[in-house]
């Protein structure tokens, strides 16, 4: 890589944190928060409002019928995972990039892609084409412009887990489409993870009308992340430009948005239209042709 800025920091997305409101407790000063966890404190009505947010299924879990531990405790406990190898949260990030026509070339005999998207400051390293390869912890947007022998061209969004044998290849998943972007239009492109289905979900837009972005058929991808051990960690975005020393790909892109969260106002997507129905067949009688 020749250029890995670093640009955002997303610090939500591994949060998950269980929030007691003391603004709602009524009791006297000298008692003011008192939660012996004897009920669940996420259910509705509990006593004392708390207050989920981020990934609180994976972490936090009311145990009913856990014994007492000490005299004077009653039965029930709140149990609490602290494990940072665990899938993040539910998030999205993305970007508008434009791939310039002018002096465009993708050689049929490289494989080499244009790329933005997230990795970890400290264990991504920059030598992510090689094998083996240092790049862990990264989620990457891949489009492979090359139209080879295998095809092409690609959108192939990539993921590297956390180290496992010095090698970012032996902990990683892909998953391709091949389709054209087209060029000199900017392109809309957003990740969303899905934590309970351990899947990264591309998708690819166009223009539409006004700030509106409509989906371009087929530029849609998802990658199983399920066999990543460990995951990623990461704690920055930004873009990549890799390097080969041959004449594999040469092309302009512009960026004018990279973002980590929901996609910011005032640009917008419309929602896909379900297909139309085609028309019932009749099954009465028609007019009988005659002939003449």
């Amino acid at each position: 890589m020749t250029s890995m800025p670093r640009a955002i920091r997303p610090a939500a997305l591994a949060a998950a944190l269980l929030c007691l409101a003391p603004a709602a407790v009524t009791a006297p000063p000298a008692f003011a928060v008192v939660e012996r966890f004897a009920t669940d404190p996420l259910a509705p009505g509990h006593a004392l409002p708390f207050y989920a947010e981020g990934d609180v299924a994976d972490r936090f879990t009311f145990l009913p019928e856990e014994p007492p531990r000490f005299p004077g405790d009653r039965r029930g406990t709140l149990r609490v995972l602290y494990d940072t190898t665990l899938p993040a949260a539910d998030f999205a990030f993305g970007a508008i990039l434009t791939i310039r026509s002018e002096g465009f070339e993708a050689d049929p005999n490289g494989f080499s892609q244009i790329a933005f998207g997230l990795w970890n400051g400290h264990t991504t390293g920059i030598d992510r084409t090689g094998f083996p390869s240092d790049s862990f912890d990264l989620i990457e947007f891949d489009y492979f412009a090359n139209v080879g022998p295998f095809g092409g061209p690609f959108l192939s969004p990539t993921v590297f887990g956390g180290e496992v044998g010095g090698n970012a290849f032996f902990n990683f998943a892909f998953q391709s489409s091949e389709t054209r972007l087209p060029l000199d239009t900017p392109l809309l492109c957003q990740f969303r993870y899905a934590a309970s289905d351990r899947a990264l979900t591309l998708t690819v837009s166009r223009p539409a009308s006004g700030l509106t972005f409509a989906p371009l058929p087929g530029a849609g991808v998802t990658v199983d992340l399920s066999r990543l051990s460990p995951t990623f960690l990461v704690d920055a975005a930004g873009i990549a430009a890799y390097f080969e020393g041959a004449p594999s790909l040469h092309a302009v892109v512009d960026y004018d948005l990279l973002y980590v969260g929901k996609l910011p106002a005032p640009w917008g997507v419309a929602a896909r239209r379900a297909p139309a129905r085609p028309p019932a067949a009749s099954t009465r009688p028609g007019p009988r042709k005659t002939d003449r």
